[in-house]
Parts: structure tokens; C-alpha cells; sequence
């Protein structure tokens, strides 16, 4: 499997660092994670292949598990499906921030191709005023891209607006 490396530098200097005094791997900080997602699957090699062409993550190890990093914060760990891991379509969907990327993910996925257990719709935009990019990865887990739209709908801005004002005096 060959390592891909994070994105330039410049393009998203404060999403991959992590604290300082930390450990560079990659070209990404080793940091304690508060929060990441693992994800049972038969073959993680080849199913970290394809997070790598297709959504641009990096890997920062591969053994017999596979970590991936595409910005900080953002990790998911493949392990080999086992009898108590057993790999399962779905499950819950995992949400990424993918603000001021959105249209480059979403034609990175594109130009890397989905087999037929993938699939990737979007961007759209949804009622909560937020752009969308979904996709299903070759082990049929459920991720979510999202970003600000350009557009953003001023309606659903004041009505938001408004509904926090009205919390507020509750």
C-alpha cells in the first residue's frame, strides 16, 4: 500500500496540527484523540486505498489496522473484521467538515471512480443551510461532507436567528 501525504500545508495549516510538543508522523502531529471511528472491514488495505485516492486521506500507519487522517480531528481506524468485530452496511453516519473543499472532494470522487459497493451524491443543500457531499465507502459505511454553502439561504439564517433569540428567554 503506498502512504499518501497530507495536503499542502498552506491549503489547511491549523485543521492538520495538533498540539504542540506532539510527535509528527506523515507529516501530521500525533496528538491523543478525543474522538474517532472504527470501522470493521475485511480487507483494510485495500479499503484504505481507496479513502486515500478518493477522499484524500493520508495514512499514518498501516500494520494489521490502518489509521487514517484526513484533517485534525478526523480519523478513522480500519480493522480487520474479526468474529467480534463483524463488518456491517451502514451503521451511523459519520459527519466531516469539509468547508471551502466541498466541490474539490466532491470532483476528487469523481475523478477516482466508485465501484459498485461505492456510491457519492452531492453536493446539496440542505434545510439546516449547509452544503452535503455523501458517500458510501467499499465496505458500505455512510460518510457526510459538509460545508457552508455559497449561497446561504438568508430565510433560514433568520429563522434560526430567531428561534435562538426565542431560547434565550425561555
Amino acid at each position: 500500500m503506498t502512504h499518501a501525504t497530507p495536503k499542502n500545508p498552506d491549503t489547511r495549516p491549523a485543521r492538520d496540527s495538533g498540539p504542540s510538543g506532539s510527535t509528527p508522523s506523515q507529516g501530521f502531529e500525533i496528538y491523543p484523540m478525543p474522538f474517532f471511528a472504527l470501522l470493521s472491514v475485511s480487507q483494510p488495505e485495500r479499503v484504505a486505498e481507496w479513502y486515500l485516492k478518493a477522499l484524500g486521506f493520508a495514512a499514518l500507519r498501516v500494520g494489521p489496522a490502518v489509521h487514517l487522517r484526513r484533517r485534525q480531528y478526523q480519523d478513522l481506524l480500519l480493522v480487520p473484521a474479526t468474529v467480534e468485530r463483524v463488518p456491517g452496511p451502514g451503521g451511523p453516519l459519520l459527519y466531516f467538515d469539509a468547508d471551502g473543499e466541498l466541490e474539490e472532494l466532491a470532483e476528487r470522487i469523481t475523478k477516482a471512480g466508485t465501484s459498485g459497493v461505492s456510491d457519492a451524491s452531492g453536493p446539496v443543500a440542505t434545510p439546516w443551510n449547509t452544503a452535503e457531499l455523501r458517500v458510501t465507502d467499499p465496505a458500505g459505511y455512510r460518510l457526510v461532507f459538509s460545508s457552508r454553502p455559497r449561497n446561504p439561504d438568508p430565510g433560514i439564517q433568520s429563522r434560526t436567528l430567531d428561534l435562538l433569540a426565542s431560547a434565550r428567554r425561555l
